[in-house]
């Protein structure tokens, strides 16, 4: 019985989270840093834009490459598939009203991306 009730607490909690980074995810975003952790190379350069809808829509510009698709965000990961691609998946180091911080693997290098809204 304990078992189920601490598991319960914890989807819970989990959920309220996914809902508040629903919430708080929705606007346009802009780059402000871009390590990649194992040279601590800042890749930023004003070069990443993301805007995220209500609607779980999404575009994005890294460089010259644009994007759109759809979102969602579920267990603390932020899910986006672009049109015509495969999900891509990355870990939410926070999210509040004004900043969106994330880990990604990008041919298996971590690297962070810290946005802020703009």
């Amino acid at each position: 019985m304990k078992k189920s009730v601490l598991l319960l607490s914890v989807l819970l909690v989990v959920s309220c989270a996914d809902l508040k980074y629903a919430e708080d995810i929705v606007g346009e975003w802009e780059c402000t840093s871009w390590i990649d952790v194992a040279s601590s190379k800042d890749k930023c350069v004003s070069n990443a834009y993301f805007s995220f809808n209500k609607d779980k829509s999404y575009t994005s510009k890294v460089g010259a490459q644009e994007t759109k698709g759809t979102y969602k965000i579920a267990d603390g990961i932020l899910y986006s598939k672009p049109d015509g691609k495969l999900e891509i998946a990355v870990e939410i180091n926070a999210l509040t009203a004004d900043t969106l911080s994330f880990t990604m693997s990008r041919s298996g290098n971590a690297e962070i991306l810290t946005l802020v809204k703009k």
